[in-house]
């Protein structure tokens, strides 16, 4: 009986997340860079970092993006919110990148999105998150 009260929720979801595009966006290779695009291995505070992904469009279709940032503290705080957006053609791919400059030591959980959009919110990617240490 439970399988019966389970399938229908679980279709729900695959369809919500199908019907706003999900996995039209490719999202991989994060790296935190300087300005030279030199991968940093080992943050400090009041060291500028680029937090970046490579963008490939999946789809056949022109499809707009918006690249979000937040970077979260140990205490479960948002200390960064950022983003930029643009539009990508079929198969092409593109790195974006946000700076960040972390003002205190520890470690920090950054979560990389991207929706269609600031406005409407449609995923068009899975969540990705990463913890730094940054000293």
């Amino acid at each position: 009986m439970r399988f019966f009260l389970v399938l229908p929720f679980a279709l729900a979801i695959i369809g919500i997340n199908s019907a706003y595009g999900y996995g039209e966006i490719s999202a991989s290779d994060f790296k935190i860079v300087d300005s030279l695009g030199e991968e940093i291995n080992s943050p400090v505070v009041d060291q500028q970092l680029n937090l970046q992904t490579s963008l490939k469009n999946v789809s056949q279709n022109n499809v707009n993006w918006a690249y979000i940032v937040q970077v979260i503290d140990s205490d479960g705080a948002t200390s960064d919110l950022n983003y930029a957006t643009g539009s990508l053609v079929s198969n092409q791919t593109l790195t974006a990148a946000l700076s960040w400059t972390p003002h205190a030591s520890g470690t920090y959980k950054i979560q990389v999105l991207v929706w269609d959009n600031l406005r409407d919110i449609d995923p068009l990617a899975p969540i990705s998150t990463f913890n730094i240490t940054v000293t």
